[in-house]
């Protein structure tokens, strides 16, 4: 599971910014590019057809924001790790076991609660934050992670 190649720039110098904002570039581009390969799985086995639009969604909205992270990474020579982490790893192979209803209960649980940790994580980076294109990107973020943790509650309630 690839995530995004670093550019041979940033392979041979120095990242332009603190050490805490490449972290957090490095580990928001993983989940971003997690939850995207979760989303795909949704919209491929979601029986659900609100749940496996609300996949497309956020298939559409994750893809866009791993490509704002892979710029900022490439200006700011910053490198990107090239694996999602063992627990995303975990998670997709639990989605990929699943099918039917309990696909999709798995899939909202799983965009619930690794959203609501998003969220906290973008939330303490805004306040965190130096690096100006880095903010813009967190703080345009927060709302689009907090709609996509509030339609996977609310599909799972019904």
């Amino acid at each position: 599971m690839l995530l995004l190649s670093p550019s041979s720039q940033a392979e041979n110098k120095k990242s332009l910014i603190s050490d805490t904002d490449s972290r957090f570039i490095q580990n928001a581009a993983i989940a971003s590019h997690a939850a995207t390969e979760f989303a795909e799985l949704g919209v491929k086995k979601a029986e659900n057809a609100s749940v496996k639009a609300l996949a497309e969604t956020f298939v559409t909205d994750h893809k866009a924001l791993s490509k704002d992270f892979r710029i900022l990474a490439d200006a700011q020579n910053v490198e990107l790790y090239k694996e999602i982490t063992p627990e995303q790893t975990a998670t997709l192979q639990k989605l990929e076991r699943a099918t039917g209803a309990e696909f999709d209960k798995e899939f909202l649980a799983a965009f619930e609660d690794g959203h609501q940790a998003l969220i906290s994580s973008y939330e303490q980076a805004s306040q965190d934050q130096n690096d100006l294109e880095l903010k813009v990107i967190v703080d345009k973020t927060i709302p689009v992670l907090k709609v996509h943790r509030a339609a996977a509650i609310a599909l799972a309630a019904k």
